[in-house]
């Protein structure tokens, strides 16, 4: 099971426990407001449900939207507002990913190609990350297990990248 919502709000952290809230309730019935309860922020700031096996949250927020995700393995959400190409991207890519193919990233003037490898990185990390954040690539392998989005919000455009489920090897299908 993979659910995830997407919303504009005004503020976008509180927004972002309202669509947790949603989804948890939609997914869990009544037992939903009980795990809801049951949520709290690890060292990192990640929201976990610690006593409760197999249900996995994560969050987003950013400058006038939200989004959650609830799953039956490991999850990530990630969304952020599509802004031009700045200078400060192309840093933040060379200093943290000068290992990976970044190249259209770089140069795509609106930020779309940015926003959307920034995302699938940000939401790979929630997701699966054991190490602090750019020490590895939570990507890499996991490709099949990302979805990203761009879509346009009345005159905003959201890029939205959602990881779930650690892939079988075996068969290299996403648990979710």
């Amino acid at each position: 099971m993979l659910k995830y919502k997407v919303r504009k709000c005004e503020a976008s952290s509180a927004t972002a426990r309202v669509l947790l809230s949603e989804l948890l309730s939609e997914a869990y019935g009544e037992w939903g407001a009980v795990l809801e309860r049951q949520i709290y922020k690890n060292q990192n700031g990640k929201p976990l449900l610690p006593c409760v096996y197999g249900v996995y949250i994560s969050i987003s927020h950013t400058r006038g939207f939200a989004a959650a995700a609830i799953a039956d393995a490991p999850v990530g959400i990630d969304v952020e507002v599509v802004r031009p190409l700045t200078e400060k991207n192309i840093a933040v890519l060379d200093r943290y990913f000068a290992g990976e193919n970044t190249e259209a990233a770089k140069t795509d003037p609106s930020g779309v190609a940015f926003y959307t490898f920034w995302t699938r990185r940000e939401a790979a990390f929630k997701a699966y990350a054991t190490r602090p954040f750019y020490t590895e690539d939570p990507v890499k392998g996991r490709e099949e297990s990302l979805t990203t989005h761009v879509q346009v919000f009345g005159e905003n455009v959201i890029a939205l990248s959602v990881a779930c489920g650690e892939l079988n090897n075996a068969k290299k299908v996403p648990k979710c």
